[in-house]
């Protein structure tokens, strides 16, 4: 589930051919253009300047299209809303959902991090596994603005039309809902998962700079696929068919749209680059 969680915040081959290019596609359809950017949601100081393709994409750009509205899910009455939705009520924990042993598991990490098991026992697990992920991002220096929120408060300030797929609503009941069911399983593979995080952020951000698709698919989807079939076809395989009329639709207005979502829904035979290709649009990687 850590893949999941990392593609929901962003998204050690050697970086061959595409090494000069970057996760930014052209898409054409004569002569309609539009720009597609894969975002990571979180990064570090390090990782900015972000590659060149995304400025060019956004001087070329009347409008950015965001996952959903940057803005409102910002703001206080949402995060209140997140928190009311993604909490226990009635005095139920955490405890209630999971296995003795995977309690235990967790009340292990939570101590080695010195943190009180006190302070998140009452997070639903979606929360609790997303919540312990963004701590080792940020034990592993990951603290900056992603992609997204660059550009949108570039975007902001600049004026620019601002658009977005998907209510923050509607992004909430995504999130919310990934361990109905699985809730044990789903701490337990976060809490084992985890571990491995800064192994993983180095050759990720390496393939997400240098676009190349399928590494990233390999190291961040693949497992998550076999593991979780129904929270990947739900976060990434429905939403990405229910973002193509929206793109269809995009690539016809005399405006040129940057659309900014998260990498990891662009690769695979369901991703929405493929999607694309397939609907006959011309898809040109920027550099």
């Amino acid at each position: 589930m850590k893949r999941l969680l990392t593609g929901l915040f962003m998204t050690a081959s050697l970086v061959t051919s595409a090494s000069h290019a970057a996760s930014v596609w052209q898409v054409s359809n004569g002569d309609n253009t539009l720009y597609i950017g894969g975002t990571l949601h979180i990064l570090s100081p390090s990782d900015y300047p972000l590659p060149e393709a995304y400025d060019k994409a956004y001087q070329k750009s009347d409008v950015l299209v965001f996952e959903t509205d940057m803005q409102s899910v910002t703001s206080p009455a949402f995060a209140a809303k997140v928190m009311q939705q993604n909490t226990y009520q009635n005095g139920k924990t955490i405890a209630d959902d999971l296995s003795d042993d995977t309690y235990q598991k967790l009340t292990e990490f939570l101590k080695a991090r010195q943190l009180p098991v006190e302070q998140v026992v009452t997070l639903k697990p979606a929360m609790l596994g997303l919540t312990l992920t963004m701590m080792e991002y940020q034990r592993a220096g990951l603290t900056s603005q992603g992609v997204d929120a660059h550009f949108f408060a570039k975007g902001a300030e600049q004026e620019k039309q601002i658009d977005w797929f998907e209510s923050p609503d509607e992004q909430l009941a995504f999130i919310s809902k990934m361990a109905d069911g699985q809730e044990d399983a789903f701490i337990r593979y976060t809490l084992e998962d985890i571990q491995e995080l800064d192994k993983l952020i180095g050759p990720m951000k390496k393939h997400w700079r240098s676009g190349d698709m399928d590494e990233l698919h390999t190291i961040t989807l693949k497992d998550f696929k076999e593991t979780y079939p129904d929270v990947y076809e739900d976060l990434l395989v429905n939403r990405n068919a229910n973002w193509l009329p929206k793109i269809k639709a995009l690539i016809k207005t005399p405006e040129t749209e940057f659309i900014l979502v998260g990498t990891l829904h662009m690769p695979g035979d369901k991703g929405v680059l493929s999607l694309l290709e397939a609907q006959g649009y011309t898809i040109t990687q920027l550099d």
